[in-house]
């Protein structure tokens, strides 16, 4: 799947930037429209603690150890951009431009990267196929922790790809690249490391595949260059690894005092993290660290475009195809073209066996493993490169146009749904589950309470038209986390409460089945997408 000669290249560069760059531009003017998350407040209350550290650091004080398992490529700047620039905006709205940038960055890459593989009509379908991935798109705005390790992976995987298609001469700038690439990476959390143990796996299987070949042409161990070629690769990734670390000290204060037990202690802290809570998925409610083995795929599998889909499949097969015709034939392709296909493969399979492997705590659905989705999507656009080239070898262009209709109409039926769903896209099912009415019950739907923003809305305009004017406080109760609602509140007319006694209204979404918990109380509104209740407000009053 090598880039041929192509008279369209050109053509299909340029309509990739176009539709980048529509991206972007609706991105942004769109990002108010997301709500507070549950998860925010955390995240800010990160970023200050790491801000005080860096303050009392170069005041010349010794600041209090450091200890989070986040490190802070995301948190740090946008406490800083915060404290200088207060009046731009909540911290909110900030955090979700910035989010949607580390989103923006992981499309990019996924482009570049497919079409240095398959050329820029693959580039072009990856972009296409990424952007409209609805749970992909609509974590972009609001996910202050897994977008930001998505879109630097596939930034990474980007640069790993670009090293190993200079194979078996790698300029230095691409070991520099890895090492930026990894440790922007890690800086977000740190399974971002596992760009750094791809680069040294694939750099052993090169220098194995290339030494073993000439041994079994009968060429004597001593007669290679073997060690000098070993040395050389572990050069290039203490290179990598010394600039990968020198970002994560940066924003990582946790290693500043011992590195390598401050970064693992953190990793086993990520890797045997223990919550008590239950997650809804299949109609059943399983405890997060007790959930089926299937949990992972069984969200892919309902979540994903059914054309994606197809498309993923169709590209393992033919890759399980060709590895296995390379090894009847014994006639491999050069290590520049075999290598960096391999490594995209890997980058999205792994993490997933892995998990079947070591059987973490996960919940809230796919979000603990939205990074895999972007190499997921370059292994389904270049499946379809495979296709159309097929087609253009049989000498039926037509069937490439027509062809590239379908997955166009099919990209734009998704479309169509995700602004059906605006700004809820991550809580898209496809039609394989029923979509989302019939995920509705079953499985989480608005787990990260975005529709808080719409309810408290509604509740700001409900109370001036029963009191206009009025200087009346009206009070809110809450089962759980305050901030998502009282973000948009109008202070002035509103106070959040635990308690329902005295209370006029009780808002709740539907995770955990907290909005049955008074079920005497009448239903004022609730906000809504396809027929299907995300978030409910009740009225309390006697």
């Amino acid at each position: 799947m090598m880039p041929q000669d192509n008279p369209h290249e050109p053509i299909y560069r340029r309509l990739a930037v176009g539709f980048l760059l529509l991206c972007m531009g609706m991105g942004l003017f769109t990002t108010g429209h997301y709500g507070m998350t549950w998860d925010e407040p955390f995240r800010f209350a990160g970023g200050d603690s790491k801000l005080d550290y860096y303050k009392g650091l170069l005041s010349g004080e010794t600041p209090d150890r450091q200890t989070s398992s986040y490190p802070g490529l995301f948190d740090l700047p946008l406490a800083l951009f915060h404290e200088q620039f207060p009046n731009l905006g909540t911290r909110s709205q900030k955090g979700h431009v910035y989010s949607f940038l580390f989103g923006m960055l992981g499309i990019l890459s996924a482009w570049r990267l497919t079409a240095r593989l398959g050329g820029e009509r693959a580039g072009l379908w990856a972009l296409l196929f990424l952007a409209t991935l609805p749970r992909y798109y609509g974590h972009m705005f609001f996910n202050p922790k897994d977008i930001p390790l998505a879109g630097t992976y596939i930034f990474g995987l980007w640069a790993l790809v670009a090293c190993f298609s200079r194979l078996p001469s790698v300029p230095w700038k691409y070991v520099v690249w890895i090492g930026v690439a990894g440790g922007l990476s890690m800086s977000t959390r740190i399974a971002g490391f596992l760009i750094f143990c791809y680069f040294g796996l694939f750099a052993l299987i090169y220098v194995a595949a290339k030494y073993g070949v000439n041994l079994r042409s009968g060429q004597s161990v001593r007669s290679l260059p073997w060690l000098s070629d070993i040395k050389l690769w572990v050069l290039r990734g203490f290179a990598a690894g010394a600039i990968g670390f020198s970002i994560l000290f940066l924003f990582w204060p946790t290693v500043h005092r011992n590195p390598f037990s401050g970064a693992s202690q953190a990793l086993e802290t990520v890797q045997s993290y223990s919550w008590s809570g239950v997650v809804l998925m299949d109609g059943h409610f399983w405890e997060a660290s007790n959930l089926p083995f299937y949990y992972i795929p069984y969200w892919i599998v309902y979540t994903t475009p059914e054309h994606i889909l197809l498309l993923l499949a169709l590209g393992m097969a033919l890759g399980v195809i060709t590895v296995v015709s390379y090894g009847r034939s014994g006639l491999w392709p050069s290590a520049c073209k075999w290598i960096p296909r391999s490594l995209i493969v890997f980058a999205w399979i792994f993490p997933l066996g892995y998990m079947l492997w070591k059987d973490p705590v996960i919940y809230d659905g796919l979000r603990h493993f939205l990074f895999v989705l972007p190499p997921m999507v370059c292994v389904a656009a270049l499946g379809f490169e495979w296709i159309l080239r097929q087609i253009e070898r049989a000498g039926r262009p037509r069937f490439i146009v027509v062809l590239q209709a379908v997955m166009a109409l099919a990209a734009g039926l998704v479309t169509i749904e995700m602004v059906r769903l605006h700004p809820y896209q991550y809580v898209y099912f496809n039609q394989i589950s029923g979509g989302l009415p019939g995920a509705f019950g079953r499985d989480e739907t608005d787990y990260w309470g975005l529709s808080h923003k719409e309810a408290a809305e509604w509740l700001n305009a409900h109370v001036e038209e029963i009191d206009p004017g009025g200087e009346r406080i009206f009070r809110v109760h809450q089962l759980y986390s305050f901030w998502m609602l009282q973000e948009h509140l109008n202070s002035s007319r509103f106070e959040v409460t635990a308690e329902p006694e005295g209370a006029d209204f009780f808002v709740s979404m539907t995770r955990f089945n907290f909005h049955n918990s008074y079920p005497e109380a009448d239903l004022l509104h609730a906000v809504e997408r396809k027929g299907i209740p995300l978030c409910f407000i009740f009225s309390l009053a006697e």
